[in-house]
């Protein structure tokens, strides 16, 4: 018996690892700042103790306290988990055949971040924009360049869903979309399997006209053997503040994050509200043991770990 199971994330605006260095290097260069900057260091949960447990310390320089906050940060963003090198590919657009769509100015670096900072420790199969690109959602299996290929897929375009039998993601080729139903798209079949479909894009994973409509639009696309896809329910925004999410999804990746908060905190900013959300698949000879085991999955998947869960 199978099962889908989704988890939104509707809170505000959150700071990446890398905003929150910035902010406590102006600690050490703007010491009236350290009080605002403590406070929002200790909300993001970097070096929450840490840091009050430095506030209890009598008499310590404000430059010190940075330069302590600023170093616990870099060794803490130093930890890494040991394990096998994984392969990932990448496909993006950010301009459209005769301006049939609206341009998304930093989508290449959104991307070409996320691509640059995960082939640090893993290995990068591809990274092409959507020209003539439908096919490699749907008919391109094992092809070379195709969703198949690997074991992580990033895409960043536009996106949509609701009131549609089919998720699209809108293609560089005036009037072309990749259609999940339509398409027949069944994701995990072949040899490299892919575990973890990502798209920077709107609205993919909605389910605002009911929770089986979007169910429907996905259920094919997991039967090969996918275990999560990362989207939104509503708004992913293409702003000059979101233009490293790619990057720090990559780095939460790196870290050990599970995918579920990779995908959350990699892509909170502090000016957007983004409106991410997690698909997970699972499995169980009973209802009730099938959406336990797809709660299991969507919150312990990890980059670290993700073979460990059986294919749904």
């Amino acid at each position: 018996m199978g099962r889908l199971c989704s988890f939104p994330n509707q809170r505000g605006p959150v700071l990446s690892k890398k905003s929150a260095a910035i902010l406590a290097k102006e600690i050490v260069m703007k010491p009236k700042t350290n009080k605002l900057s403590t406070r929002i260091l200790i909300e993001t949960g970097v070096i929450e103790k840490w840091v009050l447990s430095l506030k209890k310390i009598p008499h310590i320089p404000t430059k010190v306290m940075g330069l302590l906050v600023l170093l616990s940060i870099v060794l803490l963003v130093d930890v890494t988990e040991s394990r096998a090198v994984a392969r990932f590919g990448t496909r993006c657009q950010a301009d459209y055949q005769n301006d049939w769509r609206d341009e998304l100015p930093y989508m290449w670096n959104r991307c070409g971040w996320f691509v640059d900072e995960l082939n640090d420790t893993d290995t990068s199969v591809f990274y092409f924009n959507l020209h003539n690109s439908r096919s490699k959602y749907s008919s391109c299996d094992s092809c070379g360049t195709g969703v198949d290929d690997v074991a992580l897929m990033y895409t960043g375009t536009h996106g949509g869903a609701i009131n549609d039998t089919d998720a699209r993601l809108v293609m560089w080729n005036q009037d072309t979309r990749a259609l999940s139903n339509t398409d027949s798209w069944r994701y995990g079949d072949e040899a490299t399997r892919v575990s973890i479909f990502a798209q920077y894009a709107c609205e993919t994973l909605t389910s605002a006209d009911s929770s089986g409509q979007m169910i429907d639009r996905w259920r094919g696309a997991f039967r090969g053997g996918l275990r999560m896809a990362l989207g939104s329910h509503d708004k992913l925004w293409d702003s000059l503040t979101t233009d490293e999410t790619g990057e720090d999804f990559a780095d939460d990746l790196q870290d050990g994050k599970s995918v579920k908060w990779a995908w959350f905190d990699g892509n909170g900013d502090w000016y957007e509200d983004q409106d991410v959300k997690v698909l997970a698949s699972g499995t169980g000879s009973t209802n009730s043991a099938a959406e336990s085991n797809c709660v299991s999955r969507k919150n312990g998947i990890k980059w670290q770990n993700f073979t460990s869960f059986a294919a749904a």
